[in-house]
This record gives structure tokens, sequence and C-alpha cells, in this order.
């Protein structure tokens, strides 16, 4: 099975992952910055991303302060 079949979650599970951690981050922001960079999987109308996709969201977020794009 593909890794993003077993370990992806929806923007919704990955915002209430990270408030439980004390991060609040809106499953729309997950989803708006996951388009922007281009890193999540789609099936029909349903988004996924793995953790190594999130990390990236939140890595871009450091180079979105430099060219003044909304951050995490």
């Amino acid at each position: 099975m593909s890794n993003f079949l077993s370990e992806g979650q929806t923007p919704e599970a990955w915002s209430k992952a990270l408030k439980s951690h004390g991060v609040h981050v809106s499953p729309r922001l997950i989803r708006t910055r996951a388009r922007e960079i281009g890193e999540f999987h789609q099936i029909g109308r349903l988004m996924l991303l793995t953790s190594e996709q999130m990390e990236k969201l939140f890595q871009s977020s450091g180079s979105a302060a430099e060219t003044g794009k909304r951050q995490f």
C-alpha cells in the first residue's frame, strides 16, 4: 500500500494534532499552503498529507517571510 494511504492525514486531522501540541493552524491554512507548494495527495476532493509533506510546509513557511507571504 502506498505511503500516503497508510500515513496520510487530512488537513483537519493535522490541525487537531498540532493543536494538541499548542500549535494553532487552521485546516484551511494547511490546505492553502499545501496547494501553494504542491505538497499533497488528492483523491477526488479528499486531500491527504504525509508527515514528510507537513515538514516541507513548515520549512517553506520560513522562506515565506522573505517573500512576504503568509506563514504558519
